[in-house]
């Protein structure tokens, strides 16, 4: 429905616009993600006294999240089926809400941060995914 209202020309740019974009997020929670494991506080604050066993589970968590958002990537890139990144930008869209809960049970405090990566990340997934859609790339035509 978004391609009746947008020419040719203009869905061309916003697809490019937001698959570089959709890329350097991807690009970039690979970085945060390995500086992350490896204890540094470049990006998050390290409260490892703070939060004691607990902060061990944030960090593999972020790795798990990483390795499950590389594979989106990597289907999504290979399939060139383009429908799976919406679920997946509105799993990290929910993430945001997820981790201020788990902040509340475990009465510790969350690093902002973590929202705000959630949120680039959900919104590149989104962005790129509902663009493509509209821009005709549902799947690989077999021949």
């Amino acid at each position: 429905m978004i391609a009746k209202f947008l020419n040719h020309k203009t869905l061309q740019w916003l697809s490019l616009l937001s698959a570089i974009n959709f890329n350097v997020a991807v690009i970039f929670l690979l970085v945060v993600s390995f500086f992350s494991a490896a204890g540094s506080s470049l990006f998050f604050e390290n409260n490892s006294e703070l939060y004691g066993p607990l902060a061990s589970n944030l960090r593999l968590m972020l790795v798990y999240l990483t390795l499950s958002q590389f594979s989106a990537y990597c289907f999504c890139s290979y399939s060139r089926n383009y429908r799976l990144l919406i679920p997946v930008g509105l799993f990290w869209l929910l993430l945001m809400g997820s981790i201020e809960f788990y902040g509340r049970v475990n009465q510790i405090p969350i690093d902002e941060d973590y929202g705000r990566l959630f949120l680039y990340l959900g919104l590149s997934n989104l962005a790129y995914g509902g663009l493509m859609l509209a821009n005709g790339y549902q799947c690989r035509d077999i021949d």
